[in-house]
């Protein structure tokens, strides 16, 4: 069985701020989802999968927000 080392308070109060910083962010997460041995190795995956999810999301609420109103002006007469 593998041996998990824990981190400290302070150490996930460090990893808290770097997510906060933008490119770091993804920068750190694709570092720490790579290295098996780190303990964040399963927190980087699970929140690099969340975050991919919520922006195909948002891309798709955005494509049907355009569609909406590109036929919305079509149907009124703004486009012909």
């Amino acid at each position: 069985m593998q041996n998990q080392q824990s981190m400290s308070l302070k150490e996930w109060i460090i990893t808290i701020i770097l997510l906060f910083l933008p490119i770091a962010n993804l920068v750190m997460l694709i570092i720490w989802a790579t290295d098996k041995a780190d303990p964040r190795n399963n927190f980087a995956k699970a929140y690099l999968i969340v975050t991919a999810c919520a922006i195909a999301l948002m891309i798709l609420i955005y494509i049907v927000i355009i569609f909406i109103f590109f036929t919305m002006g079509v149907y009124i007469g703004f486009l012909e």
